[in-house]
């Protein structure tokens, strides 16, 4: 198979990126790189899908990355996923031996190790410029049932389920493959019914995902819904009103750069710096425009507002709803002449945000 055959395989079976963002499969394509990763770091807490789908499919997981690696021309496959996803790599080790040009990169216990410019990091020591695509440092990103759906593809099935976890206060935890189209209600039912009272739904992991309802339906990019009481911690943060949470900020942020120093793309050297973002626009500051510009190279994870802030206050949320209007506005991110460099206490504070996994190797072996 060539490079436009697999394009053309992708695009005409719906495959586009399973992991949230829905990006066309095939316009990753490229014949410029030397490493395809997998994505297998379950980014979001509570989300079991990817893991779970190695441990099922493995063989016909590594095929599929096995085929796109060779297609483009890569020399190196590489699966990104947890030291603590015993199951998933005793799959993956009981198959590999199949495939000479793919191995596994074990990933420490952190959030974001998912984030697709810290996986390419951590798997090959390569930092993606701001904005830039991974293809710029030789790499493509698949997460595992994009790559599933492409074994699928190959065997005449287009996209029309969906994996995805109902988890949280419900009575049986479950991942569904559901058809695309069923309603979140069905999936809750399936796995048997709220255990709350007046529960909310956050469709997506508790860091980035959104409210939604039981009538929204399932879609390619649906991972999960995990069902909370309505007084939730996460769920309280996600219904605030933004208008208020300018008005917090402007009265109590007090500059302290938690949700900088802890920021994992300021950690990798890109410019986006919340606490610096906070002041601007707390303070109504239209002369320092950089802070505004350089909000649009934000990843969206959440950390500073879900972990990071001591205040409560919601760097994420405010960024997100600036970065909305300079996309309404046509105006694009500013183009960063110096290379990124990791800062050199990166490694120091991975460790510090909350993991107690002591890995010993390096993953670019």
């Amino acid at each position: 198979m060539n490079l436009n055959e697999l394009s053309a395989l992708m695009r005409e079976n719906g495959i586009v990126g399973a992991g949230g963002a829905g990006f066309p499969a095939y316009a990753k394509l490229s014949s410029c790189v030397d490493s395809v990763i997998l994505n297998c770091a379950e980014c979001e807490p509570l989300l079991r899908l990817h893991r779970q789908l190695i441990e099922k499919k493995a063989f016909e997981v590594l095929t599929a990355l096995d085929l796109i690696a060779k297609t483009v021309g890569a020399s190196n496959a590489i699966i990104g996923l947890k030291s603590v996803y015993k199951n998933a790599i005793a799959a993956i080790n009981a198959n590999i031996a199949s495939f000479n040009n793919i191995h596994i990169c074990p990933l420490k216990e952190v959030y974001p190790a998912g984030d697709e410019v810290v996986l390419i990091h951590e798997a090959t020591g390569r930092t993606v410029a701001p904005g830039a695509l991974p293809a710029s440092v030789g790499v493509i990103v698949f997460n595992v049932e994009t790559v599933y759906n492409v074994f699928r593809a190959l065997e005449g099935s287009p996209v029309t389920h969906k994996y995805v976890t109902v988890a949280g206060e419900v009575k049986k935890p479950t991942t569904f493959l559901a058809p695309i189209g069923t309603t979140l209600g069905e999936l809750i039912d399936a796995a048997g019914g709220e255990t709350v009272e007046d529960p909310a739904y956050v469709v997506g992991g508790p860091m980035m995902g959104y409210l939604g309802a039981r009538n929204e339906v399932v879609t390619k990019t649906t991972n999960a819904v995990i069902v909370l009481p309505h007084d939730h911690y996460v769920v309280m943060r996600k219904s605030s009103n933004v208008a208020i949470d300018m008005k917090r900020a402007m009265a109590a942020c007090c500059q302290c750069r938690y949700c900088t120093d802890l920021c994992p793309r300021f950690l990798l050297g890109h410019p986006i710096e919340p606490h610096e973002f906070m002041r601007v626009v707390s303070n109504r500051d239209a002369k320092n425009v950089k802070p505004y510009l350089n909000s649009i190279f934000c990843s969206g994870c959440g950390l500073c507002e879900m972990y990071s802030c001591f205040q409560g206050l919601s760097p994420r949320t405010l960024i997100s709803n600036f970065k909305s209007g300079l996309r309404a506005a046509g105006i694009s991110a500013p183009k960063v002449e110096k290379s990124p460099q990791p800062r050199k206490d990166r490694d120091l504070k991975v460790c510090a945000r909350g993991s107690t996994l002591k890995n010993t190797i390096d993953p670019r072996r």
